[in-house]
């Protein structure tokens, strides 16, 4: 029974990923990129999360349009597929994707060069301004550690109107078998496979993420008793995901 009783890795990974050293290969950092499509497709579930939590609630509202910031902006893939799908449904929205790598603000420039709909902000998370109707962000939590995961929570409480979604790793053992079998047939000549893996390690438990949301404004705020409700839900395949919303 001990053999099973603790069937993941106790403590997150810190050691740091390829694709975030400035001085890692350029091409198979935009292969990784690239890449990020099929990932999302078919592992990250982002898009039955966003129709659920972005463009249904838009819906159940009776909102026709909304703006959305999306941190980390990756390849651009979650925001491009956002928009159309937003628009298939009758619905407009304005999304910013904020990244802070010179490399990757480059290459999703050019994904969303026809997409006046979609911009690009360069610049931290930490520092940004503004306010928006849903802040996403997909693979994105496993990049910090806890302390600036709790600045992030707060932030966010700060510049979102609506709602928070936020989607990353479950840091288990069977995810991480099941990423390196993917990986192996299907991602190559990238830094996928590795920093897949280790991003499962550097992801999170459920109990891990609802004890930092209940630290964050979410909850501690006193305004956040009358005005919102937070989730922190696990759905497979390998998902810890929190869902924060006002009003």
């Amino acid at each position: 029974m001990k053999l099973f009783s603790r069937w993941y890795p106790a403590q997150r990974s810190s050691a740091p990923e390829l694709m975030d050293d400035p001085e890692s290969d350029r091409l198979q950092l935009e292969q990784t990129l690239r890449q990020f499509w099929l990932v999302n497709l078919l592992l990250s579930r982002m898009r039955s999360l966003l129709r659920r939590y972005v463009l249904r609630d838009m819906l159940a509202r009776g909102v026709t349009h909304a703006t959305v910031l999306d941190v980390g902006a990756g390849g651009c893939d979650v925001a491009l597929w956002l928009r159309r799908k937003a628009e298939r449904c009758g619905l407009s929205l304005s999304i910013s994707c904020l990244d802070h790598d010179q490399r990757v603000l480059a290459f999703a420039r050019r994904q969303v060069a026809e997409e006046p709909a979609i911009e690009v902000l360069e610049g931290s998370v930490f520092e940004i301004r503004g306010q928006w109707d849903y802040v996403i962000c997909n693979h994105f939590l496993h990049h910090l550690n806890d302390q600036q995961i709790g600045r992030f929570l707060d932030l966010s409480y700060q510049i979102c109107g609506r709602r928070l979604l936020a989607n990353d790793l479950l840091r288990s053992h069977w995810s991480l078998f099941g990423y390196r079998v993917f990986a192996a047939l299907l991602l190559h000549n990238s830094f996928a496979s590795y920093d897949g893996a280790l991003s499962i390690k550097r992801g999170f438990r459920p109990h891990e993420l609802r004890r930092m949301v209940e630290r964050s404004s979410w909850t501690r705020n006193p305004e956040s008793h009358r005005d919102t409700t937070t989730r922190v839900l696990r759905i497979a395949p390998g998902r810890v995901v929190i869902v924060a919303s006002r009003g």
